[in-house]
């Protein structure tokens, strides 16, 4: 197919400032293409060099707005109608506003106007024109990077939107806003990095070819730091460049019998020289990554996400500064996973623990690990099939933390390491809860094109023809109808391309439509062989004839459901599960889980068969996996157990996953609870039948703890009951007695001639009993405010000496009547408090009341005021009947008096040390209480904090 160019190189201008750089750069870039591109070259401005026949850019002339327009126009059109083209243009760009006031971009020629671009060629133009185009391929290069003012980006990208349409259709220029452009004493910075890109050196070694996916992915590389941002539109095949001779031409000697097909495990770097189809791809993340630091890949089940990364960008990241890190996935644990790609640079017990701690407990953690890490080499980690942390069972706040310490490496200024995760499309609302994954993944993410065209004729051929083999075209045609048909068909064509060369023609060395039909197509082949396998020992035989055991097939359909994870509706994934937990299904019987073994991984089990693989974690232990998600779909008899039992399956994983939470952390608050137990209980007896022992006796612990729980409960709930009682026969009998006394007095006053002496202890005993009677009511309603929140204080700046010494006239009286002495020791200068002086007074008179009230005749209370750091302490302490033990947490809680052995002894209600807590409370401030036990005396203690600001000062 012929392949036209045409390259302008603009040195002369009317209105700008001459760039006789440009012409050299275009004459360069002209020269390269006609003598390594195999490009037939229009230079513009041209001038004939008579003794060489041929047409080379000048600087002599000037080039019109008219003449390039009429030109680009008959080389789109007309000349290179059908044919590869490149368009390369060295020169000013500008803005320039348009009649409406809009700014517009375009091309500056010879003759053109700054103010209006007159004469220039517009953005939207030659936009235009590109779109009216029916060529092959056509590549541009824009180098409008020299002394003039930069193009911003996103101006760029909207006004060329027809490459983000047409297929094979690629733009490579540079731009940077609010920056002017810049030039080197040889040209164009942009042009400059151009030439290296296309330079042998850069060329692949075995075909000697050099891309447009190659040249912007060295470009991107070489322009860091360059001042320019480079910018790629375009998408569809790899187009070729230049050609140099091979340094190591590939040639097939003879047939090879390995098979280059991977069936339903994913490329990898080992297997790299047989993945095709994905080079444009590759070259997208790892122009990412030369920008950005963290690279969500996303596409969906099956789309190949592993391969590119295993196979595709690491193999080519080899060849760079980058060092990689081995992949992980997050499983259940994602946080030792992390740990574990970080192990080799902390070695030793002691920086274990180190690395560890920065893992699980430091706030910047990924920061501080980094500073741990060689300074020399830029370090990549890659998370392959990060939907494992939503589904593998980790909690919430392990999710959390794994997602914020790989988010954190945007936040590293300079960071030497960078992070690329893949992810199944339809995990993308779960990333919704997490913004800082949110927004990495809406600014950063490569989504996986669908493999067609040319790319899928790769994937097919291109593995066959490197062990000296064919594929019928017939056959190619065939899988092209068939994948239109299959979602997320790429393992299902890896399947059947891998028993495709099973059958292949020995003869012809060839893989036909024949056998292809013979297998019933895509999603045919694998259903095939996974029935196959399912049903016989001897599968791998054209006709098998040894049957499965009932048991064995039981046995298979167990592993492959515990296997699965349930989502909601017909929503599953596959899940990753310890060999020891599948060998549960077996029961405890050594012989039973030996056949189970043989089963999964002998010489007729269902590793060998292509349905699991297994492997071992980072402590050795052995795991078992579905080899693909596929299986789910295209295997029918999978697809019919998944619709089976659905919510007790979603139970199962649920149960599942709170035993492991309980094996990090096994104390009782950690076993099941709530409606969780609720449905274990409801189901138990299906439940139990498809859960390990293990896990069985988790769930009768659970069941265990709860029933111990509710049973302290409704113990707590019946001495409640006994205790209202008690409260209220004390309640009726505190009120009753003052009440009996002043009707007592009242009657006798009203119906008998006392003495004057008699009538005063008459009146003063009414009195008494009216203030005991007022001060009942008075606690009640105080803790009705309380537990209403209606408690008002009138703030101001306390002098608690004062309140004090207020406090202890008020009880002196019931002291000296029971010969008890008050001890007072007050620090004269207390620092003052914010409060309420009269509810502060309650405090002590409460307090206070309690220690003579609790004090037998001849006993001692003693009040102390002192400062204590940023508060001052009051304390109460008395030579009294003291606290039970066992009695001392629940002094604080309201109608729990400690009466003793008879109830009615000391009176009250037991309402005014709950009082005393509420008030302390409100004040900001702590109270607690002391005693070391029966006719130990009490001791208590009030905190308040100290006035951090002046009052009505």
């Amino acid at each position: 197919m012929p392949r036209y160019a045409l390259v302008i190189g603009i040195a002369k201008y009317d209105n700008f400032t001459n760039l006789p750089k440009a012409v050299n750069d275009a004459e360069k870039i002209a020269e390269l293409l006609r003598e390594h591109g195999r490009f037939d070259v229009q230079p513009l401005p041209g001038k004939l060099i008579e003794s060489e026949n041929r047409w080379q850019v000048t600087p002599d002339k000037k080039l019109t707005g008219k003449e390039l327009g009429q030109t680009l126009r008959t080389f789109l059109l007309e000349k290179a109608k059908g044919s590869e083209a490149l368009i390369y243009f060295a020169g000013h760009g500008f803005e320039a506003l348009s009649l409406t006031g809009e700014p517009e971009g375009f091309l500056a020629t010879s003759d053109c106007h700054k103010v209006d671009g007159q004469n220039a060629i517009a953005f939207d133009d030659l936009n235009t024109l590109i779109a009216k185009s029916q060529l092959s391929s056509l590549v541009v290069l824009l180098d409008c990077c020299y002394a003039g003012s930069f193009l911003e980006k996103s101006f760029i990208k909207s006004g060329f939107s027809v490459f983000n349409s047409k297929q094979d259709y690629s733009l490579i220029t540079a731009s940077r806003a609010f920056e002017r452009a810049r030039e080197d004493t040889e040209g164009g910075i942009f042009t400059k990095a151009i030439l290296k890109g296309l330079a042998e050196d850069k060329a692949d070694e075995a075909t000697g070819e050099i891309n447009v996916n190659d040249l912007i992915s060295f470009i991107s590389r070489e322009l860091k730091q360059s001042g320019q941002e480079p910018i790629y539109m375009g998408g569809g095949r790899s187009i070729p460049l230049v050609w140099y001779p091979p340094k190591n031409l590939v040639v097939i000697t003879k047939v090879l019998d390995e098979c280059p097909y991977r069936g339903l495990e994913a490329f990898d770097k080992q297997h790299a020289k047989f993945f095709f189809g994905r080079k444009k791809v590759v070259n997208d993340i790892q122009q990412k990554l030369d920008l950005a630091n963290f690279v969500p890949i996303i596409g969906a089940s099956g789309s190949g996400k592993s391969s590119v990364v295993r196979a595709g960008l690491i193999p080519q990241l080899d060849d760079s500064e980058w060092q990689v890190l081995e992949p992980i996935k997050p499983g259940f644990e994602p946080l030792i996973k992390l740990r574990g790609a970080f192990q080799q640079f902390f070695p030793g017990a002691r920086k274990e623990k180190q690395l560890k701690d920065l893992i699980d407990n430091e706030q910047n953690g990924l920061s501080a690990i980094l500073e741990n890490l060689p300074s020399s080499v830029k370090l990549l980690l890659v998370v392959d099939q990060f939907e494992e942390v939503f589904t593998g069972g980790a909690s919430q706040q392990e999710k959390q933390r794994f997602i914020d310490l790989l988010t954190q490496v945007v936040e590293i200024t300079d960071s030497r390491l960078a992070v690329v995760i893949t992810m199944r499309a339809d995990f993308l609302e779960l990333c919704l809860q997490y913004p800082s994954l949110t927004q990495l993944i809406q600014t950063q993410a490569v989504y996986m094109p669908p493999l067609t065209g040319v790319d899928l004729k790769d994937t097919i051929a291109e593995p066959a023809k490197l062990q000296g083999h064919t594929v019928e075209e017939r056959l190619i045609l065939k899988i092209f109808e068939d994948v239109k048909q299959e979602p997320g068909f790429l393992p299902l064509l890896e399947f059947a391309l891998t028993k495709l060369w099973e059958k292949r023609d020995q003869e012809k060395h060839q893989l036909t439509l024949e056998q292809y039909e013979k297998l019933e197509g895509l999603a045919g082949a694998l259903n095939l062989h996974a029935q196959k396998v399912y049903n016989y020992q001897d599968f791998e035989e054209e006709s098998p004839t040894q049957q499965r055991t009932q048991q064995e097939e039981e046995w298979i359909r167990l592993i492959f459901l515990r296997l699965l994870r349930t989502g909601e509706a017909e929503k599953d994934t596959r899940q990753r599960q310890a060999k020891a937990t599948i060998l549960n299904i077996a029961g405890n019987d050594p012989n039973q889980q030996q056949q189970l073994s043989e089963l999964i991984d002998g010489e007729a089990g269902l590793v060998k068969g292509r349905l699991l693989v297994t492997g071992k974690d980072e402590k050795g232990e052995a795991w078992i996996d579905l080899a693909h998600e596929a299986l789910m779909e295209a295997w029918e008899q999978f697809a019919e157990w998944r619709k089976e039992n659905r919510p007790l399956r979603r139970l199962i994983n649920l149960v599942e996953d709170a035993f492991q939470e309980w094996i990090k952390n096994p104390q009782d608050e950690n076993l099941m609870m709530g409606r969780l137990l609720y449905q274990v209980r409801k189901q138990w007896q299906e439940l139990k039948l498809n859960i390990s022992p293990t896990v069985v006796i988790f769930c009768q612990e659970s069941i265990d703890a709860e029933r111990t729980h509710n049973q302290m409960l409704r113990s707590e709930a019946e001495k409640a009951s006994r205790m209202k009682d008690q409260f209220l026969g004390v309640l009726s009998h505190e009120l009753k007695t003052p009440i009996n006394a002043i009707l007592g007095w009242s009657k006798l006053l009203q119906s008998r001639n006392f003495s004057e002496t008699q009538t005063t202890k008459a009146l003063e005993t009414i009195e008494r009993n009216a203030k005991l009677q007022a001060q009942l009511i008075e606690d009640l309603m105080d803790i009705s405010r309380i537990t209403r929140g209606q408690m008002l204080l009138n703030v101001g700046t306390c002098d608690l000496v004062s309140i004090i010494e207020a406090a202890i006239d008020t009880v002196r009286l019931a002291a000296e009547a029971k010969n008890i002495q008050i001890q007072v020791m007050l620090d004269p200068n207390p620092d003052a408090v914010l409060g309420d002086s009269a509810r502060l007074q309650q405090v002590i008179w409460n307090l206070l009341s309690n220690a003579i009230k609790f004090t037998s005749q001849g006993g001692r209370v003693q009040i102390s005021l002192q400062n204590i750091d940023s508060h001052v302490a009051i304390t109460v302490k008395d030579t009294g009947m003291g606290i039970r033990p066992d009695f001392l947490p629940y002094i604080f809680e309201q109608f729990r008096p400690e009466y003793s052995s008879n109830p009615r002894r000391y009176g009250g209600l037991g309402l005014g040390l709950a009082i005393v807590r509420q008030l302390v409370q409100l004040h900001g401030g702590s109270v607690s209480g002391e005693s070391l036990g029966e006719g130990q005396g009490a001791t208590f203690i009030v905190n308040l904090p100290i006035k951090a600001v002046n009052v009505g000062e």
